[in-house]
């Protein structure tokens, strides 16, 4: 009752499967990349004026023109003031990253600590710092370093960032989180974007600043900074306002309504009837005060009840007054100066109170991720992954033949199976009628 292998297969169907052996062997491959694994990791933190944040990022193995493709892992907001607060005991600084330090150290995989760069910038405060008291800045810097070296990571360096850079760096970060310089394809490859660079205007306490992308034609002023990001140059500028940061633009508004001599005093910009006392010398005091003579002016204990009337069309004009009132800001203006002029082109503004944590997509696009893209441009990369391939039109042609050898056996295998069996019982029905 059983069939050999020749009764159920032809010899036709086992020289055909041959062939198409053959075939698939004389086939061209190409190597295909593999998809790149979110397999590496980098540290930074941000050491600002009121806090220091450790924020975790991840990038693939792989890169486009030597610029990595990073997205933001994890972070740690590190307990206490900002390090310039630290000033009378540096070491006390160093003490306090430890514990963020110690919780990166548990996110990132063991085997990946030697290969984690560790940087740290340093802002506002301590460029301060550094301008009023250099060797205590230097003291701070250093008592960073030596814990920062203390850990498995593979230590880059603390520094303090210019304020060119750092508003470089945020420009850099908002236009990656907008795909400005590299986006994903139908096919999930990254390509580069054909969309234009977007400009950020940052409003901190006491001035703003304006970066923008250069014309390739202009020349590159003094405030410029060139970065090399996905194979391209880029020349950034900022421009920096002071005084029209968004706490001195309120220390002015209250100013310019005390001084209107207009009673009672009601603020446009404040919500409805809510008010408070103000004493003259907490919005008229600094290097951002402007006094005129002809105006009466309080003594500076003198206070002042000042009560919200929320219109809104006062409040954009009496801002709008003060914003052209600057002849350092001009971008403010409805027409830029001879000097600045950045393209035409979407900007988006952040404010000293929430840069930016409001995230774009899924990251905070402060300085660090900009920071962090730049400094991937040294960091060494590994030999891409690649899988052997075949052309689509070549692989349709092998899948179909393979499906036709496969339906061709099963029921040529049916068919010797089925006629077996009905040849056995024919004999069998013969057997017992003649019995």
């Amino acid at each position: 009752c059983l069939m050999s292998w020749r009764e159920l297969l032809p010899p036709w169907l086992v020289i055909a499967a041959g062939l198409t052996g053959i075939v698939l062997l004389c086939v061209s491959t190409k190597d295909v990349p593999s998809t790149p694994l979110w397999s590496k990791y980098g540290v930074v933190l941000d050491a600002g004026p009121s806090h220091t944040t450790l924020l975790i990022y991840q990038w693939t193995a792989d890169k486009v023109n030597n610029t990595g493709v990073i997205r933001e892992w994890s972070s740690c907001t590190v307990q206490g003031p900002g390090v310039s607060s630290y000033s009378d005991s540096p070491q006390e600084a160093g003490k306090s990253l430890e514990p963020c330090l110690h919780w990166a150290q548990r996110e990132i995989p063991a085997e990946q600590h030697s290969q984690t760069p560790l940087y740290l910038g340093a802002t506002a405060s301590m460029r301060q710092l550094n301008l009023t008291n250099p060797i205590l800045s230097d003291a701070l810097l250093e008592a960073l370093t030596v814990a920062l070296k203390s850990t498995p990571f593979d230590f880059q360096g603390a520094q303090i960032l210019s304020s060119l850079d750092e508003e470089a760096f945020k420009w850099v970060a908002v236009n990656y989180v907008l795909e400005n310089f590299i986006k994903y394809d139908w096919r999930g490859h990254l390509v580069p974007s054909r969309k234009e660079m977007a400009g950020v205007l940052s409003l901190g306490g006491t001035s703003a600043q304006l970066t923008s992308q250069m014309e390739e034609e202009n020349e590159a002023p003094k405030e410029g900074v060139r970065l090399q990001l996905y194979g391209q140059t880029h020349a950034v500028h900022t421009r920096q306002c002071p005084c029209q940061g968004t706490q001195q633009l309120r220390s002015s508004l209250l100013s310019l309504l005390i001084h209107s001599n207009v009673k009672p005093l009601l603020n446009p910009c404040w919500p409805l009837a809510y008010s408070q006392q103000v004493r003259w010398r907490s919005v008229h005091a600094g290097p951002c005060a402007v006094t005129n003579d002809t105006l009466g002016t309080p003594s500076p204990q003198d206070m002042f009840n000042v009560t919200g009337s929320s219109n809104s069309t006062t409040c954009r004009r009496l801002v709008q007054s003060l914003l052209n009132s600057s002849s350092s800001c001009s971008f403010f203006k409805l027409s830029f100066d001879s000097v600045f002029k950045p393209p035409r082109t979407k900007f988006l503004v952040g404010s000293y109170l929430h840069w930016a944590k409001q995230s774009i997509g899924d990251v905070s696009s402060g300085w660090t991720l900009g920071y962090l893209l730049t400094l991937s441009n040294t960091v060494p990369q590994d030999n891409p992954s690649f899988l052997k391939g075949i052309e689509p039109g070549m692989w349709s042609l092998l899948l179909i033949l393979f499906v036709v050898l496969l339906t061709g056996a099963f029921m040529r295998i049916s068919y010797r199976v089925m006629a077996k069996e009905n040849s056995f019982s024919n004999r069998n029905s013969s057997v017992f009628d003649d019995n």
